[in-house]
C-alpha cells in the first residue's frame, strides 16, 4: 500500500530532529527513532530475471539498485542498475542500464558510488578460459562516470601463483580512483584463500596485493571491507581454528593505504565462543559497527575503536547488514529466518527501536542504503519469492 511520501518525510523529520545521545567516545547521534514504512516497489517490474544483490544512496537523494543474476539460463542481460526516486507519490523507477554479464547467480555483486558520482559495480563473470563449471569464475567490475550512457567492463587481471579470482569484497575510495578488495580464490584440493587488493579503478590494474596477516591456522574470509577515515582498510575478518573444521573466530583488523597491518587484530566476540561476523560499518571518528554471531545462537552488535572493544550490546535476532549515516545514524537489518525487518539502534545503549516489518513469510532483505542525511533508508530484497524495495523513514 503507498502512502503520501512527502507527508511521511515531514513527519520523519519531526522525530528525527528530537533529542540526542552521544556514544562515549563515538560520534553524537540522535535518539532512536520510530520509523515506518513509506513505500514499496516491485522490482520484477523492471527485470523478473534478475534480482536485488545490492543498493547505494545517491547525493540527490534517489538511490540504486543493483539487480543480478545468470547469464547461463540465456535469460536477461546479466545485471542492471535501476534508479529508483523518492518523490510526492513515492518511489518511482528511473534510468535503468544494463550492466555487467555477472554469473554464479549474481551473489556477492555490488554497487559503490564516488563522491564525484562515479559508479562501479562488482562481481564475477564466467571466466575467460570458456569454461561452463560454476566455480569458473573471474572478479570484473564496471565503472560508469557521471553522463556515461553504457558502463565499461575491466576483469581483474591474475594472480601469478593462484590465477584469476573466484569472488570479491570490495569498498570504493572517495575519490573513485582506487578500488580495494578482499579477493578470494576456491583452490582445487585445497582450502580457500583471501588477498588484500588495490585496483586502479582507471586501468584495472592491480597496484597492491598483500595477505590479511591474521593468525588463521584453518585460512581466513573476510565478511566486510569499510574505509578507515584517516585512510587505509579497516576488514571484518573470519579465521578458522584448524583445517577443515567450521569452528571460527570473528577478528577486527585495521590497514594503512599500502595494506599492511595496522596494530593487533581486535577479537570482537572476546569470551571465547565460536562465532562469525556479518557486516561492518565504520562512523566519522573510526569507531567500528561490527553485528555478528556465535554458535548459541547470540546475536551481537559490538563497537570497536583504537584498538579494543568500546561495547557489546545483545540483539534480538541476526543482523545481517548494518547502515550508518555520517551523523552517526545506524539501522540494522535483522531476520530470524522467516520474518525480517530494518530498525535503528541507539550505540550507546543497544536499545533496538521499532522494527519495521518487511518480510514475513521466506523473506531475505539483502541489503540497506541510508540516505545522506540518516533520516531515510531503503531496504531491497526478496520477500516470499518477489523481488522488493523498500522505503522506511
Amino acid at each position: 500500500m503507498r502512502t503520501r511520501l512527502l507527508l511521511a518525510l515531514l513527519c520523519s523529520a519531526v522525530l528525527l530532529a528530537g533529542c540526542s545521545s552521544a556514544v562515549a567516545g563515538t560520534a553524537t547521534a540522535p535518539a532512536v527513532p520510530s520509523p515506518g514504512l513509506l513505500d514499496t516497489v516491485d522490482l520484477a517490474d523492471v527485470d523478473d530475471d534478475l534480482t536485488p544483490r545490492d543498493a547505494v544512496a545517491l547525493d540527490d537523494g534517489s538511490f540504486l539498485v543493483l539487480l543480478a543474476g545468470d547469464t547461463r539460463i540465456g535469460r536477461g542481460p546479466g545485471s542492471a542498475l535501476v534508479e529508483l526516486v523518492p518523490g510526492a507519490d513515492g518511489l518511482a523507477v528511473g534510468t535503468v542500464t544494463a550492466g555487467a554479464p555477472y554469473a554464479g547467480g549474481g551473489f556477492g555483486a555490488e554497487v559503490h558510488v564516488a563522491d564525484d558520482g562515479t559508479v562501479v559495480t562488482v562481481g564475477p563473470v564466467l571466466s575467460g578460459d570458456g569454461g561452463d563449471d560454476e566455480e569458473a569464475l573471474d572478479v570484473a567490475f564496471t565503472v560508469q562516470a557521471p553522463g556515461a550512457e553504457e558502463p565499461e567492463l575491466r576483469v581483474l587481471p591474475a594472480d601469478p601463483q593462484l590465477g584469476t579470482a573466484d569472488r570479491a569484497t570490495a569498498v570504493l575510495s572517495p575519490d573513485g580512483r582506487t578500488l580495494y578488495a578482499a579477493l578470494r580464490w576456491y583452490v582445487v584440493g585445497g582450502d580457500e584463500v583471501t588477498r588484500l587488493a588495490a585496483v586502479d579503478v582507471a586501468t584495472g590494474t592491480v597496484t597492491a596485493s598483500a595477505d590479511l596477516q591474521v593468525a588463521a591456522p584453518g585460512g581466513a574470509t573476510v565478511a566486510g571491507l569499510a574505509l578507515r577515515p584517516d585512510g587505509g582498510l579497516v576488514a571484518l575478518v573470519t579465521t578458522y581454528r584448524a583445517p577443515g573444521e567450521g569452528d571460527s573466530d570473528a577478528v577486527l583488523a585495521e590497514y594503512d593505504a599500502g595494506l599492511r597491518l595496522v596494530g593487533a587484530p581486535v577479537d570482537v566476540i572476546g569470551d571465547g565462543s565460536e562465532g562469525h561476523g556479518h557486516a561492518l560499518q565504520v562512523l566519522a571518528d573510526g569507531t567500528a559497527v561490527v553485528s555478528l554471531s556465535t554458535s548459541g545462537a547470540d546475536h551481537r552488535l559490538v563497537t570497536v575503536r583504537d584498538g579494543a572493544v568500546l561495547a557489546a550490546h545483545a540483539l534480538p535476532h541476526l543482523a545481517a547488514e548494518v547502515a550508518v549515516s555520517p551523523d552517526g545514524r545506524v539501522w540494522l537489518n535483522l531476520g530470524d529466518g522467516d520474518v525480517h525487518t530494518v530498525a535503528p539502534v541507539d550505540l550507546a545503549t543497544g536499545e533496538v527501536g521499532e522494527q519495521v516489518i518487511l518480510c514475513e513469510d521466506r523473506g531475505a532483505p539483502t541489503d540497506l542504503a541510508l540516505s545522506a542525511d540518516g533520516g531515510i533508508l531503503l531496504a531491497s530484497g526478496v520477500c516470499a519469492g518477489a523481488d522488493v524495495a523498500h522505503l522506511v523513514g
